[in-house]
């Protein structure tokens, strides 16, 4: 599941380098969301071979095991390689590097990557917002109580950096001069991090926040119910592999969609699947966690947004000037999504 730690090297060396500084069958007018999902079933020639990794155990790349653990990526021709990366950096640079085909990363990655000289391309939004709470330790009741305080991220320019520091600034603190923000290379280590209590905040979502509850910590902000838009976690691959793969990535996008509609009838098949990726048997914080992600997070069809890129833009280009070149629009191709709402995959 891993890479290896030659690859991993490689692929890190050009991140530094890059950063700088066939379609199934459409239904008929008349066939239902359901019916429509169904109809991909009929499993396309079996099976193309494609190389994927997500770059956390969280639940942003729910969908994606889903559609892996229920069979849905071969119904539609795949025989998927998921692969577990740990970090959106590392998974960007394997990405890169051609270690993988496609990643399951962070869209200010991917942008950085961009700017960098990459041509990375965005065909879905996993988490179309910030699917975080800010949690703190004991003693600490406001936001100004955050000063001269360690906050956590995992990655410099990740997702998890991007959202924590745009809750910062909404709620009037600066993170370059209020705080300290310290990378810790992963969402899995950034809750390690808390528990151990060598940091005094970060963000973090169900399902592991249980654990940040029982350990005495509390949520200072919900980013998730201001559903601010965000590029979380993309379903990003380079340009040469979309222009010359495009029935792949067109099959696997529509993995995603009827694995998102399934979840939505599947509460108990889609818990047992986080748990097996959390390695977690606690029914109630996978059952939050569930409520949480299919109510306040996904939506049925996960289109890549300019919107979503705003606040990477900003907090980026304050230390790289070559973020603010990128042509936004340009990193996005909505078509693939496009083409599973024409066929009504995910109702």
């Amino acid at each position: 599941m891993t890479k290896t730690l030659a690859v991993l090297m490689a692929s890190l060396a050009i991140l530094t380098t890059a950063c700088g500084g066939g379609v199934v069958g459409t239904p008929t007018a008349s066939t239902t969301p359901t019916q429509a999902a169904a109809s991909t079933t009929t499993p396309r020639p079996c099976c193309t071979k494609v190389v994927s990794a997500y770059s956390n155990i969280s639940a942003d790349d729910w969908i994606p095991w889903y559609a892996f653990e229920k069979g849905i990526f071969k119904d539609n021709g795949l025989d998927v390689d998921l692969q577990s990366i740990n970090g959106g950096a590392q998974t960007s640079a394997a990405l890169i590097a051609g270690g993988i085909q496609i990643g399951q990363f962070g869209g200010s990655e991917a942008l950085s990557a961009n700017a960098g000289g990459a041509d990375v391309v965005i065909v879905a939004n996993l988490a179309p917002v910030y699917p975080y709470k800010l949690y703190v330790q004991k003693g600490i009741t406001s936001i100004q109580g955050l000063k001269g305080k360690k906050v956590g991220v995992s990655n410099a320019g990740g997702s998890s950096d991007i959202a924590t520091r745009a809750a910062l600034k909404a709620a009037g603190l600066d993170p370059d001069k209020d705080v300290n923000i310290i990378a810790v290379g992963s969402h899995a280590n950034r809750t390690a991090a808390l528990l151990a209590g060598t940091i005094d905040a970060g963000v973090d979502d169900p399902p592991e926040d249980l654990e940040l509850v029982k350990a005495g910590l509390t949520p200072l902000i919900d980013l998730a119910s201001q559903k601010l838009p965000a590029a979380n976690t993309g379903v990003i691959m380079q340009r040469t592999y979309l222009t010359a793969n495009k029935a792949t990535v067109q099959a696997y996008v529509d993995s995603l969609v009827i694995a998102r509609l399934k979840m939505k009838s599947d509460k108990a098949g889609a818990v047992v699947v986080l748990g097996k990726y959390f390695k977690l048997d606690n029914q109630d914080a996978l059952n939050n966690a569930y409520d949480f992600f299919m109510n306040e997070v996904t939506v049925p069809y996960l289109y890549p947004e300019v919107a979503q890129f705003k606040d990477a833009v900003e907090i980026l280009g304050k230390t790289n000037d070559k973020i603010k070149t990128v042509d936004i629009a340009k990193m996005l191709d909505r078509s693939f999504m496009q083409s599973a709402q024409d066929r009504k995959l995910g109702g």
